[in-house]
């Protein structure tokens, strides 16, 4: 009777929802990297935004013989800025990747299917591949940009333009041919 009571506390479901949570921290903890990665993806989009836009200022807008300093002066606001919000944003992913990612896991995953997930996280093959994925992306985002930088630069040269007429401001004088 006492081997009876212990396996129903076993595969009780208080056991089992236990188990699971378990489960589901071990799941959050495997993926620890991509969420600090996804906090600094956050940081980097209103970086790009804002880089873009003063590029295309700087190229059009300022004079040759001062851009460079400006672009320094540029640069370094910029590593300020990814100083000061990259390591918040990547905190406050890992802060909240147990909660709402993990109720989502609770919810839709059962026991088994979360047992598959941690097995596959733990592949040493999929552990490789995630460890090459930066370089795998930075490979395609070279040759995506450098195939369509002219595509690119035609079309923010046209919507500038275009802005500037909207707003009923002179447009940014266009660089002179031949010049970067």
């Amino acid at each position: 009777m006492l081997v009876a009571l212990a396996a129903a506390a076993l595969f009780s479901p208080a056991a089992q929802a236990q188990s699971k949570k378990e489960l589901v921290a071990k799941v959050i903890a495997l993926q620890k990297p991509q969420y600090e990665q996804f906090g600094n993806m956050l940081a980097q989009v209103p970086i790009q935004q804002l880089v873009a836009s003063a590029s295309q200022v700087l190229n059009t807008r300022i004079a040759q013989d001062k851009r460079e300093a400006l672009g320094k002066s540029m640069e370094a606001e910029l590593q300020q800025y990814g100083k000061d919000v990259v390591p918040a944003l990547r905190a406050s992913a890992l802060k909240h990747a147990p909660e709402l990612i993990g109720a989502k896991l609770e919810a839709n995953f059962n026991e088994e299917e979360l047992k598959q997930l941690i097995g596959y996280l733990e592949s040493p093959v999929i552990k490789r591949y995630a460890q090459m994925s930066p370089e795998f992306q930075n490979v395609l985002a070279q040759r995506v940009t450098s195939e369509n930088r002219a595509l690119i630069e035609a079309k923010a040269r046209a919507l500038d333009a275009k802005l500037a007429s909207l707003l009923g401001v002179k447009p940014a004088p266009a660089p002179a041919s031949g010049s970067k």
